[in-house]
Parts: structure tokens; C-alpha cells; sequence
């Protein structure tokens, strides 16, 4: 698969899920494909964006914890 092959898988579970409209890639480490996920109009102090990576096979799975979604959040910025 290519990464925009990774960007619509995102964009689809990100809609599906939290009906989020924002997905914004942020890199790939250790096979992992990594999406920030935010909705346009929500307030960036409100909280952080939803995480999700994705596996060469097309497995998700959300980044829960605090730490995990900083980094993803910040490494899509750049």
C-alpha cells in the first residue's frame, strides 16, 4: 500500500469513529503509520487530537495514553 493508501484508511476510521475531519499524517516508525485526528472548529486548548496507527497490513489501533498522542500531535505539526 502506498501512504495515501494509509491517509484514506485513516480518513475513514477517523470520520467513522469520531467524526473527526482533520487527519493529518505524522511520520512512520517501526512499520507503524502514524495520523493525529481533529475536527475543524474545535478549539486546540480543548484537548489534544486523537491518535491512530496503522500496520503494513491495515490493522488500527488509537493511541490512548497522554504521551503517545503528544508525540504523534507534535510530529504532525512539522
Amino acid at each position: 500500500m502506498g501512504m495515501l493508501d494509509y491517509l484514506k484508511i485513516a480518513k475513514e476510521y477517523s470520520l467513522k469513529k469520531w467524526n473527526f475531519d482533520v487527519v493529518k499524517y505524522a511520520g512512520v516508525l517501526d512499520g507503524w503509520h502514524y495520523f493525529s485526528c481533529t475536527r475543524i472548529g474545535r478549539p486546540r486548548w480543548s484537548s489534544l487530537p486523537c491518535a491512530i496507527r496503522i500496520s503494513n497490513d491495515g490493522c488500527i489501533e488509537e493511541l490512548e495514553d497522554f504521551e503517545s498522542r503528544r508525540k504523534v500531535s507534535s510530529m504532525a505539526l512539522v
